[in-house]
Protein backbone atom coordinates (compact mmCIF):
# COMPACT_ATOMS: atom_id res chain seq x y z
CA UNK A 1 0.00 0.00 0.00
CA UNK A 2 1.51 3.08 -0.69
CA UNK A 3 0.64 6.47 1.09
CA UNK A 4 -1.42 7.86 -1.73
CA UNK A 5 -3.53 4.66 -1.76
CA UNK A 6 -3.90 4.64 2.10
CA UNK A 7 -5.08 8.54 1.96
CA UNK A 8 -7.55 7.55 -0.78
CA UNK A 9 -8.86 5.14 1.08
CA UNK A 10 -8.91 6.89 4.44
CA UNK A 11 -10.59 9.98 3.34
CA UNK A 12 -13.37 8.00 1.16
CA UNK A 13 -15.29 7.65 4.25
CA UNK A 14 -15.10 11.01 4.95
CA UNK A 15 -11.79 10.52 7.67
CA UNK A 16 -9.13 13.04 8.18
CA UNK A 17 -5.57 12.59 7.82
CA UNK A 18 -2.71 14.81 9.51
CA UNK A 19 -0.49 15.72 6.83
CA UNK A 20 3.27 15.98 9.07
CA UNK A 21 5.82 18.17 7.93
CA UNK A 22 9.26 16.22 6.50
CA UNK A 23 11.27 18.86 8.11
CA UNK A 24 9.76 17.78 11.53
CA UNK A 25 10.29 14.14 10.90
CA UNK A 26 13.93 14.29 9.64
CA UNK A 27 15.68 14.63 12.57
CA UNK A 28 14.15 11.76 14.85
CA UNK A 29 15.84 8.69 13.07
CA UNK A 30 12.91 7.29 11.06
CA UNK A 31 13.71 5.71 7.85
CA UNK A 32 12.73 7.72 4.27
CA UNK A 33 10.12 5.47 3.30
CA UNK A 34 7.97 6.04 7.02
CA UNK A 35 9.21 9.94 6.72
CA UNK A 36 7.23 9.63 2.95
CA UNK A 37 4.68 7.63 4.08
CA UNK A 38 3.63 9.92 7.11
CA UNK A 39 4.23 13.45 5.11
CA UNK A 40 2.18 11.95 1.88
CA UNK A 41 -0.52 10.43 3.39
CA UNK A 42 -0.74 11.80 6.87
CA UNK A 43 -1.94 10.03 9.88
CA UNK A 44 -5.38 9.65 11.04
CA UNK A 45 -6.47 12.50 13.38
CA UNK A 46 -8.38 9.87 15.26
CA UNK A 47 -9.35 6.10 14.49
CA UNK A 48 -11.26 3.38 16.12
CA UNK A 49 -10.71 1.84 18.43
CA UNK A 50 -10.43 5.14 20.28
CA UNK A 51 -6.88 5.88 18.75
CA UNK A 52 -5.71 9.05 18.28
CA UNK A 53 -2.39 10.29 16.00
CA UNK A 54 0.68 13.54 16.33
CA UNK A 55 -0.72 16.41 14.12
CA UNK A 56 1.51 18.89 12.52
CA UNK A 57 3.21 20.64 15.18
CA UNK A 58 5.47 21.39 18.06
CA UNK A 59 3.72 20.47 20.72
CA UNK A 60 5.53 18.17 22.96
CA UNK A 61 2.30 16.13 23.25
CA UNK A 62 -0.05 16.56 20.20
CA UNK A 63 3.04 16.04 17.70
CA UNK A 64 5.46 13.32 17.21
CA UNK A 65 8.82 12.91 19.00
CA UNK A 66 10.89 11.07 20.66
CA UNK A 67 9.87 9.71 23.60
CA UNK A 68 12.34 10.97 25.59
CA UNK A 69 11.06 14.45 24.76
CA UNK A 70 7.68 14.07 25.99
CA UNK A 71 9.50 11.99 29.12
CA UNK A 72 12.69 13.73 29.94
CA UNK A 73 13.56 11.23 33.63
CA UNK A 74 14.16 8.36 31.09
CA UNK A 75 17.03 6.78 29.98
CA UNK A 76 18.83 7.62 26.67
CA UNK A 77 18.30 4.46 25.65
CA UNK A 78 14.18 5.15 25.05
CA UNK A 79 15.79 7.60 22.20
CA UNK A 80 14.89 4.79 19.99
CA UNK A 81 10.87 5.41 20.37
CA UNK A 82 9.19 8.27 17.96
CA UNK A 83 5.48 8.64 19.16
CA UNK A 84 2.83 8.55 16.50
CA UNK A 85 0.09 8.44 18.59
CA UNK A 86 -1.72 6.99 21.83
CA UNK A 87 -3.96 4.28 23.00
CA UNK A 88 -7.06 5.34 24.57
CA UNK A 89 -5.52 4.16 27.90
CA UNK A 90 -2.55 6.99 27.37
CA UNK A 91 -0.29 4.15 26.20
CA UNK A 92 1.80 5.58 23.48
CA UNK A 93 2.14 4.21 19.90
CA UNK A 94 5.75 4.51 19.00
CA UNK A 95 7.99 3.55 16.09
CA UNK A 96 11.41 1.49 17.02
CA UNK A 97 13.61 3.03 14.91
CA UNK A 98 16.05 0.33 16.66
CA UNK A 99 13.87 -2.61 15.00
CA UNK A 100 12.86 -2.38 11.75
CA UNK A 101 10.61 0.39 12.76
CA UNK A 102 8.35 -2.06 14.18
CA UNK A 103 5.12 -0.43 15.36
CA UNK A 104 4.47 -1.31 19.41
CA UNK A 105 2.72 0.08 22.02
CA UNK A 106 4.52 1.08 25.25
CA UNK A 107 2.91 0.27 28.58
CA UNK A 108 3.17 3.05 30.88
CA UNK A 109 2.42 1.19 33.83
CA UNK A 110 5.12 -0.87 33.56
CA UNK A 111 7.69 1.50 32.92
CA UNK A 112 6.76 1.76 29.66
CA UNK A 113 7.95 -1.75 28.65
CA UNK A 114 7.09 -2.73 24.71
CA UNK A 115 4.19 -4.51 23.04
CA UNK A 116 3.68 -5.29 19.59
CA UNK A 117 1.40 -3.24 17.55
CA UNK A 118 2.13 -4.26 14.09
CA UNK A 119 5.36 -4.54 11.84
CA UNK A 120 5.22 -1.65 9.67
CA UNK A 121 3.61 1.65 9.36
CA UNK A 122 1.65 0.21 5.82
CA UNK A 123 0.49 -2.92 8.27
CA UNK A 124 -0.43 -0.60 10.82
CA UNK A 125 -2.36 1.40 8.25
CA UNK A 126 -3.93 -1.27 7.15
CA UNK A 127 -4.96 -2.54 9.85
CA UNK A 128 -6.55 0.90 10.76
CA UNK A 129 -8.49 0.75 7.66
CA UNK A 130 -9.73 -2.74 8.45
CA UNK A 131 -10.96 -1.89 11.89
CA UNK A 132 -12.77 1.36 11.04
CA UNK A 133 -14.27 -0.72 8.28
CA UNK A 134 -16.14 -3.24 10.94
CA UNK A 135 -16.90 -0.19 12.77
CA UNK A 136 -18.22 2.08 10.02
CA UNK A 137 -20.42 -0.86 8.38
CA UNK A 138 -21.90 -1.96 11.85
CA UNK A 139 -23.12 1.08 12.07
CA UNK A 140 -24.85 0.87 8.64
CA UNK A 141 -25.88 -2.88 8.68
CA UNK A 142 -26.63 -3.03 12.97
CA UNK A 143 -27.36 0.48 13.73
CA UNK A 144 -25.56 3.94 15.08
CA UNK A 145 -24.89 2.29 18.82
CA UNK A 146 -24.00 -1.10 17.13
CA UNK A 147 -20.18 -0.52 18.58
CA UNK A 148 -20.90 0.75 21.50
CA UNK A 149 -23.11 -2.15 22.39
CA UNK A 150 -20.73 -4.74 20.72
CA UNK A 151 -24.15 -5.71 18.70
CA UNK A 152 -21.94 -7.95 15.87
CA UNK A 153 -22.49 -11.27 14.23
CA UNK A 154 -20.24 -13.73 14.62
CA UNK A 155 -19.80 -13.73 10.39
CA UNK A 156 -18.84 -9.52 10.91
CA UNK A 157 -16.49 -10.44 13.40
CA UNK A 158 -14.64 -13.23 11.32
CA UNK A 159 -14.60 -10.64 8.42
CA UNK A 160 -13.03 -8.28 10.79
CA UNK A 161 -10.40 -11.01 12.01
CA UNK A 162 -9.51 -11.98 8.43
CA UNK A 163 -8.48 -8.81 7.61
CA UNK A 164 -6.86 -7.92 10.58
CA UNK A 165 -4.91 -11.02 9.53
CA UNK A 166 -4.21 -10.01 6.30
CA UNK A 167 -3.35 -6.58 7.03
CA UNK A 168 -0.23 -7.91 9.23
CA UNK A 169 0.39 -11.92 9.17
CA UNK A 170 2.17 -11.55 12.78
CA UNK A 171 -1.27 -10.24 14.34
CA UNK A 172 -1.64 -13.61 16.20
CA UNK A 173 1.81 -14.76 16.01
CA UNK A 174 2.53 -12.17 19.01
CA UNK A 175 0.17 -11.01 21.43
CA UNK A 176 -0.40 -7.78 20.83
CA UNK A 177 -2.26 -4.80 20.41
CA UNK A 178 -5.10 -6.06 17.86
CA UNK A 179 -5.52 -9.18 19.21
CA UNK A 180 -5.54 -8.12 22.23
CA UNK A 181 -8.66 -5.97 21.38
CA UNK A 182 -10.46 -8.22 18.86
CA UNK A 183 -10.46 -10.82 21.93
CA UNK A 184 -11.64 -7.94 24.36
CA UNK A 185 -14.67 -7.24 21.42
CA UNK A 186 -15.60 -10.78 21.74
CA UNK A 187 -15.41 -10.60 25.78
CA UNK A 188 -17.50 -7.49 25.67
CA UNK A 189 -20.37 -8.59 23.53
CA UNK A 190 -20.33 -12.10 25.61
CA UNK A 191 -20.39 -9.81 28.66
CA UNK A 192 -23.22 -7.69 27.22
CA UNK A 193 -25.37 -10.41 25.89
CA UNK A 194 -25.39 -12.18 29.34
CA UNK A 195 -26.42 -9.60 30.99
CA UNK A 196 -29.80 -9.41 28.78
Amino acid sequence: MTPKEFEKQWISKKGNLNKISPSRLVNLGLSKPIIEFISISGLPNDAPPFLSFGSNTDDKYRGIHKLTKIYDFLEPGFDKYVVIGSCSDGDPIVINTLDNEKIEYLDHEDYFSPRFFNTSIISMAKSLLAYRDFVNNLLVENGEDAYLNCDFSDSQFEKLKHAIKKADNQTYANEGFWKIQLDMDLEMREDIQNRN
